[in-house]
């Protein structure tokens, strides 16, 4: 089983606890033999970055590189690591890392819809429903042309909109699915599962699913997408074994395979 979005403390929404090693420990407890630390990043070759997203530039992220080698083997739980990122989407093709600076990283994923951060990555004055689907879906495009982007971190999952996450989902139909994941399949980005999404305040299927997740999901293995897992794991709390289990569950139920490593033999 592999997790490869987690952070660490070097992304500061991240609790402070949170050290690799720490998480190197929960992740070996939850079955996981394939990781990859991506932290929130934002390149200072690229303007416009928040106060909050400044600090959390290249060098700051790949520190993780000297933590992971000032550990032992023990330490390292006998997990295969990989340096990632998630960088910032901002709409319009503004993506917050320069491609020289992406090949310092083994693997680059790219948030289509982080819509918390108003006035920042989507407007301020974007409420009603059908509105916020038509963005969701134009960025969730816009980001599978994001070259050396391996994957789309927690597409669809809608944040930002407290309790109105099935209204927002349901204005999005079949095809309107069905065409963007094709999209995404014909450009080999790789779609999240994210777990968080699992724990969402939604309705839910008998065996606890989120419907309209499931709905999704269903859609973009039909349409022959990609898949890795993502705990996006901000503490180990969300390391916790069940929560695997819940995600790998739910990906069966959508008739999702997982591989092993979503990298090959890289």
């Amino acid at each position: 089983m592999h997790d490869i979005h987690f952070h660490t403390n070097l992304s500061s929404c991240a609790k402070r606890e949170s050290t690799l090693k720490v998480m190197l420990r929960h992740l070996q407890e939850a079955g996981v033999t394939t990781a990859g630390v991506a932290n929130h990043l934002w390149d200072s070759k690229v303007p416009g970055a928040s106060g909050w997203y400044a600090p959390q530039n290249v060098e700051h992220v790949l520190s993780v590189k000297k933590e992971y080698a000032s550990l032992s083997d023990e330490e390292r739980c006998g997990i295969k690591l990989y340096f990632g990122c998630e960088t910032e989407y901002l709409g319009q093709g503004r993506v917050a890392l320069k491609p020289g600076s992406a090949e310092l990283f083994d693997y680059v994923l790219v948030p289509a819809h982080h819509f918390h951060m108003k006035n920042f990555v989507r407007p301020a004055e974007l409420e009603e429903a059908s509105a916020v689907g038509k963005l969701m879906l134009a960025r969730f495009t816009e980001c599978c042309n994001i070259s050396f982007v391996f994957g789309i971190a927690h597409p669809f999952m809608v944040a930002g909109y407290p309790g109105r996450i099935d209204e927002i989902l349901s204005t999005i139909s079949d095809s309107a699915f069905r065409s963007v994941f094709s999209y995404a399949a014909e450009k080999d980005k790789s779609v999240e599962l994210n777990i968080c999404m699992l724990y969402q305040d939604t309705k839910n299927d008998p065996a606890g699913f989120p419907v309209e997740y499931g709905r999704i999901f269903t859609i973009a293995r039909e349409c022959g997408c990609k898949f890795h897992l993502g705990s996006d794991a901000h503490d180990p709390a969300r390391l916790a074994p069940e929560r695997f289990t819940k995600a790998l569950n739910f990906a069966q139920k959508c008739g999702i395979l997982f591989p092993e490593n979503p990298f090959g033999s890289k």
